[in-house]
Order: C-alpha cells, then sequence, then structure tokens
C-alpha cells in the first residue's frame, strides 16, 4: 500500500514537473529573441555646439553617449559588479542563492524590497519587460536572462549594461553620467568616482549627489567596501578612496538643459522626427558660449536689483529654494504689514488663491497666475485675512547679430530650472513706447526730418477698444507744447507720438510694421503707446532692422546639423533683404542715438561705444523695456511679472531694464571695433543750433544731426539774426 502511494506520488510530482518544465519552455521560446540586441541602437544624445565650435550642451529624450566596453576602465567595472552582482562572472544568468536571500528579505518586510536580480536580469528587464514587481514578470525575468547569457559573453552582456542603465539627472549610461556628475569621460575616472556612478542604479534619485549628498557619499563607501571584499582593491586603495569626497561639478546641477538648448530641440525633433529620437547629431548653432553666460548672469543680478527695490527677499533658484524659505519662516512669530512672506499654495481657482504662513491661512486675488509645479509662493501680508499675491519676478534677454541676424545670445527667464517656459520667443508682452521709432520712421519716410515740429499737447482720440475717446499722458503727466521730432522721442513723449501717428497716418506707420517683422500692428491712436503684443525676440529683431539701416536679416540659432556620418542635413546663412531706405533709417539711428545722449537712456552714456536704443514702459509700469544696438549687435531686455501686474511706481525702462542692458553690452560691445554707425552717401550731417533748429556757425552753439541730403535747414544763426534785425 505504502509502495503504491509513493509511486502515485513520484508520478504526480513527475507530471507536476514535466508541466512546469513544458510551460517554462513554452514560456522560454515566446520570449523575445536576444539577438535582437545585435542591431540594438539605443536612442543617444545629440551634440550642440556653439559659434566657436564649443560644446554647448546635448539634447534628446535621453541623454547618452554608447561606449564600448574597452573605453570603460576596469575598476568602474568592478564596482558595478561588487554592489549589483557579485557572481556575474560565474552565473548563468541568474543566482539562485541572491534570489532566494531576496525573497526572505521580501517574506520579513512583508512586502518587495529587494529583487535580487542579476546585471543580466537587470538588461533583460529594461529593455525587453515591464517594470511591475510580480512574480510572473520575475519568472520571465530570469528565464530571457537565460537566454541573452546563452546567445552574448559575459563582456557584451556589461557593455550593453553600462550603456543602457539609467544613473540619475538625466543620464543614462556610465558615458553620460560621468560627464553629467564629474565633466569629463568615463574613461577618466578615479576610483572614488567610479564608485559612485556604480551606487546609483539602485535608486538614482534618493542617492542623487547633487540633491542627497550625504546618501551619496555613504553609498559610495559601501560600494568600495564591497570592491575591498571581493577582492578588486587593496586594503590601502580603499582607505584612499574612501576619504576622498563626492567632487561632483555642481555646475552641471543646473546644465541637464536651458533656454538655448530647449529652442533647438524643439525645432530639431519636430522637423527630424524619428532622426531626432535616434540623435547622435552634431548640431552647430550662432550663439557664443561667452555671449549667454554674460547675459543669464546680467539677467539674474539686474532682477535681483529689482527685487530688492520691491521687496522681495530674494529670487529662488529652483522651488526647493523657496520650500527651504518657508521652512525657516517658521521661527517667526508674527507677521509685518506689507512685508513680503513665502507662503504654501493650498488652492487657486484662476483667481482667488489660498495660502498658508505656518497654520495660518490667508487670500488674495489675482488672475491667471501659472502655478504648474509650485507649491509656494510670495505674498505680501496686507494684514487680517488678506495677502496680496506676488506674481514670479522674470526678464529676458535676446541679442542678435546686426550683420546676419545669428542670434548670439537667448535667455527666456532667470532660472531655468525654476522655470522652463521660453519669454524671450514665447511671451507675449506690450512694448510701450519701445514701439515709437516705428511711427518716427513713418514720419521720416513722409518727409519730416528730426527737427520738424510736432505738436505735444493732449487731444482725445476714439479708442474703438473701450467704445469711447481716450485722452493719452505723459510720464509723471508732464504737459509740452511744440518739440522737435528728435525731442520727442528721446524724451518718449506719448502726447507728441499720438498726434505725430494722427499727421502722418496709419498707412505708412503699419507698412514700416511689417517690413521690420511687426505685422500684428494695429490701426488704433494707442499703437503709439505699445498696446500691441510682441514677443522679445520680434521686437529685438525689428531693432535689427534699424541698426542695419533699412536691412532685414531673418533671426537663426541654428547654422549646421549633421548626422552621425558627418552629413549634412541642413545648412543655414545669413538671409538679408533691404526692406527700408537707408537714408531715413540712418536719421532715425541718429535720433535713437539723441535717446542716450540726452534723453531718456542716458545712463547708457557710460559705455565707451557708439550706442541707441528705445526705453519702453507700459501703463501702470507692467513692463519694462530697453533695445539698443551698436553697429555690430543688438539687445532686447525685457522686465516684468509672469501675469500683468505693475512692477510699482516709477518702475519704467530706464529704472529697471536699462541697467541690465548696460552691464551686458558694456562687455559685449568691447569685442568689437570702435566704429560708428555708417553713413550713407544720401546723408549728410550738420550741426543744428537746438534753440532755433538752423545751421550753428561761428555766432552759436551746435549739435550735430544727421539729415537726408536736401532737408537739412540752410539758415544760419547769423542769416536768422539779419532777418529778424539784429547785428
Amino acid at each position: 500500500m505504502v509502495k503504491k502511494i509513493f509511486i502515485t506520488l513520484v508520478g504526480l510530482s513527475l507530471l507536476f514537473f514535466l508541466f512546469i518544465g513544458g510551460f517554462l519552455y513554452s514560456v522560454y521560446r515566446n520570449l523575445p529573441d536576444p539577438k535582437l540586441l545585435e542591431e540594438w541602437t539605443p536612442p543617444q544624445a545629440s551634440e550642440v555646439y556653439d559659434v566657436k565650435g564649443r560644446l554647448y550642451g546635448t539634447i534628446g529624450f535621453q541623454k547618452r553617449f554608447y561606449v564600448p566596453l574597452d573605453k570603460i576602465p576596469k575598476h568602474v567595472i568592478d564596482a558595478f559588479i561588487a554592489i549589483e552582482d557579485r557572481n556575474f562572472w560565474k552565473h548563468k544568468g541568474f543566482d539562485l542563492a541572491a534570489i532566494l536571500r531576496a525573497a526572505y528579505v521580501n517574506y520579513k518586510a512583508g512586502r518587495i524590497v529587494q529583487g535580487g536580480s542579476t546585471i543580466t536580469q537587470q538588461l533583460a528587464k529594461n529593455l525587453f519587460l515591464t517594470p511591475e514587481r510580480t512574480v510572473w514578470r520575475k519568472i520571465k525575468e530570469i528565464l530571457l536572462a537565460v537566454k541573452i547569457e546563452r546567445t552574448f559573453s559575459k563582456e557584451k552582456i556589461l557593455e550593453l549594461y553600462l550603456n543602457q542603465i539609467y544613473l540619475g539627472s538625466g543620464a543614462y549610461g556610465v558615458e553620460a553620467a560621468s560627464q553629467v556628475y564629474f565633466g569629463k569621460h568615463v574613461w577618466e575616472l578615479t576610483l572614488e568616482e567610479g564608485a559612485l556612478l556604480a551606487s546609483l542604479p539602485k535608486a538614482p534619485a534618493y542617492y542623487n549627489p547633487f540633491y542627497h549628498p550625504e546618501r551619496a557619499l555613504e553609498r559610495r563607501n559601501l560600494v568600495l567596501s564591497a570592491m575591498l571584499e571581493e577582492g578588486y582593491i587593496t586594503r590601502e586603495q580603499f582607505e584612499e578612496a574612501v576619504n576622498k569626497p563626492l567632487n561632483v561639478n555642481t555646475h552641471n546641477k543646473y546644465r541637464f538643459s536651458d533656454y538655448v538648448l530647449d529652442t533647438v530641440k524643439e525645432y530639431v525633433f519636430k522637423k527630424y522626427g524619428e532622426l531626432a529620437y535616434k540623435g547622435n547629431l552634431k548640431i552647430y548653432i550662432t550663439v557664443d558660449k561667452d555671449f549667454q553666460n554674460l547675459a543669464v548672469k546680467s539677467l539674474k543680478e539686474g532682477l535681483l536689483n529689482v527685487a530688492k527695490t520691491i521687496g522681495i527677499p530674494f529670487l529662488p533658484e529652483s522651488e526647493e529654494d523657496m520650500k527651504k524659505a518657508y521652512e525657516k519662516e517658521k521661527e517667526l512669530k508674527n507677521l509685518r504689514v506689507n512685508k513680503i512672506y513665502v507662503a504654501k499654495i493650498l488652492s487657486y481657482d484662476g483667481k482667488k488663491m489660498e495660502v498658508e504662513i505656518h497654520g495660518r491661512k490667508f487670500y488674495g486675488e489675482i488672475k491667471n497666475l501659472p502655478i504648474k509645479g509650485h507649491k509656494y509662493i510670495f505674498v505680501r501680508y496686507l494684514g487680517g485675512k488678506e495677502v496680496e499675491i506676488i506674481p514670479d519676478l522674470e526678464g529676458s534677454i535676446v541679442s542678435i547679430d546686426v550683420k546676419t541676424g545669428e542670434i548670439k545670445a537667448l535667455v527666456g527667464g532667470r532660472s531655468y530650472l525654476y522655470s522652463q517656459f521660453n519669454r524671450a520667443t514665447k511671451a507675449l508682452r506690450q512694448p510701450g513706447s519701445a514701439i515709437k521709432p516705428v511711427i518716427y520712421l513713418g514720419a521720416l519716410l513722409k518727409g519730416m526730418t528730426q527737427i520738424s515740429i510736432v505738436d505735444a499737447s493732449p487731444k482725445p482720440y476714439y479708442d474703438p477698444s473701450k467704445g469711447e475717446d481716450w485722452i493719452p499722458k505723459n510720464y509723471n503727466n508732464e504737459e509740452y507744447g511744440r518739440v522737435t521730432l528728435r525731442f520727442a522721442l528721446a524724451h518718449s513723449i506719448n502726447t507728441a507720438s499720438v498726434n505725430l501717428l494722427d499727421e502722418v497716418g496709419f498707412k505708412v506707420v503699419l507698412d514700416v510694421g511689417r517690413k521690420v517683422g511687426l505685422d500684428k500692428l494695429k490701426p488704433y491712436y494707442s499703437l503709439a503707446l505699445g498696446t500691441v503684443e510682441v514677443t522679445p525676440l520680434e521686437l529685438t529683431s525689428a531693432y535689427q532692422v534699424f541698426a542695419n539701416l533699412g536691412v532685414r536679416c531673418r533671426p537663426f540659432l541654428i547654422k549646421r546639423i549633421e548626422d552621425k556620418n558627418g552629413n549634412i542635413l541642413e545648412e543655414n546663412k545669413p538671409e538679408c533683404e533691404e526692406v527700408l531706405p537707408a537714408p531715413e533709417t540712418r536719421v532715425l539711428v541718429d535720433m535713437l542715438r539723441a535717446v542716450v545722449l540726452e534723453g531718456t537712456a542716458r545712463r547708457a552714456k557710460i559705455l565707451r561705444k557708439v550706442v541707441a536704443g528705445k526705453t519702453g514702459t507700459t501703463d501702470d509700469y507692467q513692463d519694462a523695456w530697453f533695445v539698443g544696438f551698436s553697429p555690430h549687435i543688438v539687445t532686447g531686455v525685457w522686465v516684468g511679472y509672469d501675469v500683468k501686474k505693475s512692477l510699482g511706481e516709477h518702475m519704467s525702462g530706464a529704472r529697471v531694464a536699462l541697467p541690465i542692458w548696460i552691464n551686458y553690452m558694456r562687455f559685449v560691445t568691447e569685442l568689437y571695433p570702435d566704429e560708428d554707425f555708417n553713413l550713407p552717401p544720401e546723408n549728410i550731417v550738420v550741426k543744428i543750433n537746438p534753440e532755433d533748429l538752423v545751421l550753428a556757425d561761428e555766432t552759436c552753439e551746435g549739435v550735430d544731426m544727421v539729415f537726408v541730403k536736401g532737408t537739412e535747414p540752410h539758415t544760419t544763426c547769423s542769416d536768422l539774426r539779419s532777418i529778424i534785425g539784429l547785428k
């Protein structure tokens, strides 16, 4: 009887194992064929080079640079094996002891906390399977690992793994991670640096050395201990390496991308699709890294000064900065009226926001505030339960080569890490008085000169947007009588500009706008005050036409794109055409030069070079601009909040944007020759007495002014005295 039972059990067991074996074999046969990896080309990053051929950065869905195993140092390979799969060279795809050990740990924890996966299993999971944590997926992972081991050598498996594994901070593979964390190639890594990379696969975010250096150091030293235990390093090497600091390149923390790389990426992926996804392109751009770094620095420093004036305590580089400030405010016992604090956002419906300042709830109103991804915000305490919401103080800089249209610098905000929205190319803002040169050039094209007279007294004009009459006002409500065009533009007199627009008519002004790329201008009198919306790139490009004496050069960022074999996919050269007559445009440039010499931008006289430009300020000081140029480079600066809200009383373009422009241009202009703007043969420079608006001679003082030949005055100061009977 016992014998029959035994035979039955053995038979059933055999049937069970045959069934399980057959089932597993069936699963095994239906798993993906590892030979597919022979043709596997992982997505790689494309490299972007600046105008001087220097590596600017990379773009791609994955930051990866594939390197063969023989370029990866032995100590880097040993570090990964020691911590991730110490039996790698012995097992056939899976490590039964490691699996049993992990099962025991998971049983004790009551959940899956350890996988026991070999390097081959990790490769199988990441390339062929889903990341779900189930027993069934684990079985398929083991079987596929066996299949991979039977197909490839251990060396090939290691090469695939070390180029595929995610190591945090957007880096895939050891070469990309080496560049991100240390700014060097993987074959240049020291022992402790290689150990740091090997410490990351377990939890790349948790052990990220940029954000959690203490955890990263502890984990790195654990890797070094494992290497010592496995005999990969000596006790002396261990002692030396374990006492080394992390030495990560913290500058790279914020260099995964920026506004320039985002602009390049958007263009390349839209145009080249699948080819761009595969990557490994070489992209050469017009930006100069030195110009770009200077623009970033100038904008940040300038916005910090504006923040101090407004009362904002600091400007965050990241959301983490806001969180730290919020936590620090826990020490505060009382809130002071009119002081700005960091508050936690509880809710926002597009108009009303509920915030918390450490246990106390407050309410403030602000429309259409973009707060995606932000949990904290600045508020000004008004007393009681009311606060004023303070939006993000932002700005942008665009810098373009006058003669070619090449974009030399493009900064879309004060911190890319804090906000990736590119204000330089996408923010639509009112330009204020910075639009006025379009009107004054229209007047010159109608035959007026810079000493022609315009009435600056206020007059009512019908505003179709409001359905009623509207009377323009000047800065500080100043009043003027009859003034010259030169004086009106230099001092940004609103009443004169609106009256001038009425005198010359919309047709010529809108035509000038179209020719300089501002094709959204409307036939409203408020146009003279810059009520149309433009991007900083559009407005700066318009001034490029003025600086280039009527020749418009299409702004462009990408010079050349090559595929991985060096074939040229695209090559861009300057595209320039004359859209406005040089003589009249040269007169406008002289008038914009007067803005610097005697008008609202007098502060720019500090520059040693010849420059011209125009300030711009919108109603209620919501936008502050300065767009200016030398004969070689044109730069536009915009400052404002991310929503339309006043920067504060008297926070004009001259006070807010101009200092940023000066700090940038004082260095940039020094890189170009000392030159004045070209004077076409149709122009003439004469000295004009500013009081009587006649030619200056030995009897009176004069100011050099540019005219189209034949339009300059011929009466001199002496002639005038003769006419009125003076001797």
